[in-house]
């Protein structure tokens, strides 16, 4: 009797209990059909205005996917997107979408014109630049590079930065800097110019060792003269397009004694006698990068590069890859952060030359692809 006095107690509030679980649920197909209708309704509305966004910017990508039905790419404008793509700053066969003049507008007359000329005759410029410690090895690399590019049948030159304050290398103490190496023309440089003579088979000039001294003194010497016409010289840009000219200068002017590994008339005297103007310069950039004193050549070949274009200059960056533990363990992380510095400073390395006692494996490689 107890339960069925609650049951008829309970009975009026089941009514309203399972009214209210036919309305949460009739609620919430409404409110999906709610979704679903405003979902269309934008897709719609993308669809409707994608060909005025189009129109108003042809060379970005419509914001909705394209389908068949609604995009058709014109063939001819994909081809001709892609190609402009790849002709980036002269980047590729066709120059003609390359207006070197518009990229090169604030520069002063002798870098625009040293610029333009580079890139009318597709110069390459390969930069080597070192990172965790010095004396890793970038003169053999460089030399090692150049190799293999005269083997190719390419005619190449070299070209050495080093970021002392020295105005070269004939004064400093072979304790310290190595042997001094003198060059045909009398210029006291740098020993690695003498590993570009034997590996490259040319003969190089004074100009071929570009050091902070030799580029500040040039500098204040216009400015003594008033080549500047009495504005403030600074490092940027007054010192930094002085590097760039003096590279432009250097990577164009022609080395007596080329050969070239891969061709059968190297022998012959008129290919020794006649210089030609190189195709492609190697540079290296001396010391550890991060350095305060090579700030400024780092500025000027991240210049350099965004004005000759990023498929006309590249950057190998040479990296330690040290073996510790009693199971012997590559350890990537000096290169990371060797790469990462260098990013921070404007540059990104095409190629990474990585050093070490055992060759790379591949769990070392794939950690350093990223």
């Amino acid at each position: 009797e107890t339960i069925k006095e609650i049951r008829t107690n309970i009975s009026p509030f089941c009514i309203p209990l399972k009214t209210m679980k036919s309305h949460l649920k009739q609620r919430a197909r409404s409110k999906k059909q709610h979704e679903s209708r405003f979902q269309l309704c934008v897709l719609l509305c993308c669809f409707i205005t994608s060909p005025l966004l189009t129109l108003a910017s042809p060379r970005r990508a419509p914001i909705v996917p394209s389908t068949r039905f609604f995009f058709r790419n014109n063939d001819q404008q994909q081809q001709q997107r892609q190609t402009q793509m790849l002709n980036i700053r002269g980047g590729g066969s066709d120059d003609s979408l390359y207006d070197a003049s518009s990229s090169t507008a604030s520069l002063t007359p002798s870098l625009r014109s040293l610029v333009e000329e580079a890139v009318r005759c597709n110069r390459k410029i390969v930069v080597v630049t070192g990172g965790v410690l010095s004396g890793i090895g970038k003169g053999v690399t460089a030399s090692s590079i150049g190799v293999l590019f005269r083997s190719m049948g390419l005619r190449v030159t070299a070209l050495k930065i080093d970021p002392y304050l020295n105005v070269d290398a004939g004064t400093m103490s072979p304790f310290e800097h190595g042997e001094v190496f003198v060059l045909d023309d009398g210029g006291e440089t740098d020993l690695d110019l003498g590993n570009y003579e034997r590996f490259l088979s040319v003969s190089l000039t004074k100009d071929s060792n570009l050091s902070t001294g030799k580029i500040y003194q040039s500098v204040i010497e216009k400015e003594r003269v008033g080549d500047y016409l009495g504005k403030t010289v600074q490092v940027v840009p007054h010192i930094s397009d002085a590097i760039q000219e003096w590279v432009l200068r250097v990577a164009k002017t022609p080395v007596s004694r080329f050969s070239t590994l891969g061709s059968h008339h190297s022998t012959k005297n008129d290919d020794i006698t006649q210089p030609e103007a190189p195709e492609v310069c190697i540079i290296e950039l001396g010391g550890t990068l991060g350095d305060i004193e090579s700030m400024p050549f780092v500025e000027a070949l991240r210049q350099l590069q965004d004005h000759l274009g990023y498929k006309n200059m590249c950057f190998i960056h040479v990296s330690l890859i040290p073996v510790l533990g009693s199971p012997s363990e590559q350890k990537t992380k000096p290169t990371q952060h060797s790469v990462k510095q260098m990013m921070q400073l404007g540059l990104r390395p095409d190629f990474l030359c990585c050093r070490g006692k055992e060759p790379l494996e591949s769990g070392a490689r794939s950690r350093l692809n990223l």
